[in-house]
Parts: structure tokens; sequence; C-alpha cells
């Protein structure tokens, strides 16, 4: 491993406001790769809460994830780094931990239990709706925080986007809000909130290798997800061997694999492109449930998913470019090791 130097520091502290690389075909495969999990994500939760509690499923998926990673990054010759740093004749906790505490409490803890708690008081296709508003909170808030640009027509295609869905989930969806609890409603934004956050902190932490950050982040969020536990009536005794296998598969899949995946994309591509996901997802979703549960495929859904892709192309310039605009230091290359300057230049000020 090469000695970090002062102009490995300069380019990480200039890194916060360089706009992401154009998306390239390897990008819209990690894209596509990001979708197919986690649109598996609802049939799989929809059998695992049939015998397991929610706070289980969430508990259980968050450790499957986070031992699978951790193996996976030290196969790789990978390590964390340490929780905590010297500094002068105090110990604190280290800055890229900070980070991972941020996105694994944003992304994972806190959407994982707001989510099942409202959908036990609105319907799903209304929470589907709300999911929808995960790319406009990520757009906004790449554009402050992370130095994204807000073109109009990428503001054009996200529009189209949430259109797509309101049709996918149908005027039934829609109903709902008058007269459903507001307070589960309210969650519901709440969590497409958090994970709007979870991407642009993902974007704007140090640049840490992508195993690296998603195995810290994926251990701290299933640590925090332990004490909700102990306020649950967990029923072991009628949990189904269907039930555990989907828990297995929603830790290894949505949750491990994609927790490393969605980090590689929004350091590359940037968060609002990673975004489009949650506008794609709904529609394999509903794919899923037509293979696996038999349920049937109305006319909107092929209306949808016309409206989705035209949003999606609209949005983007040039999918395929291979035209780099910005460098982000944070792929899978340079990553591990600019972030010990970071500290150090921490500890000079």
């Amino acid at each position: 491993m090469r000695e970090p130097n002062s102009a490995d520091s300069a380019k990480f502290m200039a890194r916060k406001h360089i706009t992401p690389a154009e998306a390239t075909l390897f990008d819209w495969a990690l894209l596509a790769l990001i979708v197919a999990f986690g649109g598996s994500s609802f049939a799989f939760i929809r059998k695992a809460v049939e015998t397991a509690p929610p706070s289980v499923v969430a508990a259980g998926r968050l450790w499957v994830a986070a031992v699978l990673v951790y193996i996976l990054m030290r196969a790789a010759g990978r390590r964390l780094p340490p929780f905590f740093i010297r500094s002068g004749t105090k110990w604190r906790v280290r800055r890229s931990w900070w980070w991972m505490i941020g996105v694994g409490a944003s992304g994972n803890v806190l959407p994982f239990y707001l989510f099942p708690w409202a959908q036990q008081h609105v319907e799903s296709g209304l929470a589907g709706v709300y999911m929808a508003f995960m790319p406009i909170w990520t757009l906004a808030l790449a554009y402050f925080f992370a130095g994204e640009n807000l073109t109009a027509r990428k503001l054009g295609g996200f529009a189209l986007g949430f259109i797509g869905v309101l049709i996918l989930m149908g005027p039934e969806a829609l109903k709902g809000v008058m007269t459903s609890s507001f307070l589960a409603q309210a969650g519901l934004l709440l969590a497409t909130f958090l994970y709007g956050v979870s991407a642009v902190l993902s974007r704007r932490a140090p640049p840490i290798r992508p195993r690296v950050f998603a195995s810290g982040m994926l251990i701290v969020a299933a640590f925090m997800a332990i004490p909700a536990l102990f306020f649950t009536d967990l029923h072991r005794e009628e949990w189904s061997a269907a039930s555990l296998m989907s828990i297995v598969f929603l830790g290894v899949f949505p949750t491990g694999l994609n927790g490393v995946l969605i980090i590689m994309l929004i350091r590359r591509a940037g968060a609002g492109f990673m975004a489009l996901s949650n506008y794609i997802t709904p529609l394999w979703a509903v794919g899923l449930g037509a293979v696996i549960y038999h349920e049937r495929l109305d006319w909107n859904v092929l209306a949808a998913l016309a409206i989705i892709l035209a949003g999606v192309a609209v949005s983007q310039r040039s999918p395929f470019s291979k035209k780099q605009k910005g460098v982000s230091a944070a792929g899978d290359g340079l990553a591990g090791e600019l972030e010990p300057m970071v500290e150090r230049t921490e500890e000079v000020r």
C-alpha cells in the first residue's frame, strides 16, 4: 500500500464539490442489479413476516448482511479501520466511523422499522406511492449538499418517473391518503427522506473502499437493531422454515450485496442516478408478485413501465457515455489509501 501524500489529501478535500461522472454501461449494469435485488425484497418480506415479527426480520437480515459483507471484505484483504483514534492526549471516534454510523442509521435501521410499522396502518399501494418520494428527496439533497447538478431535463425525468409510479399503484392507492393514519403517512415520508439522507451521506463520506464502508455500516446497523428485540414478543415456536429462509435471502441480496453495490454506484455516478432505482424497483416487484403469487397484471403496469422508462431516458442525457466529467476518488481504487491522511490533517488543526 502506497503512502498517501499531500496531493491525495487535496484531491479528497476538493472531491465534495466534483460533479459525479456520467453513467457508463457498467453503472447501468450496477443499477439493474440493485433493482433486481431490491425489487425481490417485497415478495420475501411478505413471506418472512407470515410467522416472524417485523423487528426479527429487520434485525435478522441486517446481521446476515453484516456477516456476509465482512467475510467478503476480509477475503479481499481489507479490514475495518480502528474505531477510536488518538488525538493528542485524548481518544475519539474515528471520523470515517461517524459517516458509517450515519449511513447505517439513516439508510437501514430507522427505515427498516418505520416501513413495517406504517404499513400496519396504510395499504401497501399507498406505501409504494410514498416510496416514490425517495428519488425526489435525494435529487434535492444531492443538489444542496453533494454538488450534483439540478437541470430541467433531470427534473422532467424524475417527474415522469413519479407519475409512472402513481399509475402503477392505481387510483385506489391515492384514495387512502384521506382515510389512512396521517401519523403513519408521516412515518413513510420520514423513511423515504432518511433513504435520501443516506444516499447523500454515502456520496459525501470520506473515500473508503465500498466493501469496507458497507461492512462497517451494516455492522453498526445490526447492533442498532438489537434493542427493539427486547420489546418484541418473539414467539419463536411459530417461525417457519420459509420465513427463516426468506430472512437469509433478504440479508444476502437486498441488504448485503446491495449495500456494496449502492455505495459503489453512488460514488461512481452520484446519488441522483442511484435514486432512479426507486422508480424501476416497483415494476420489478410487481412482476415478481405475478410470478410467485400469480397476481394479475393490469394495463396500468405496461403504461407505468413505458412512462417510467421514458423518465429514466429523459433524466440521463448520455446513458452510455464513457466521458468522465469528474473523477470520483471514492471508487474501489484510491479509496482506502486516502482516508488515513484525512485523519492526520484533522488532528493538525
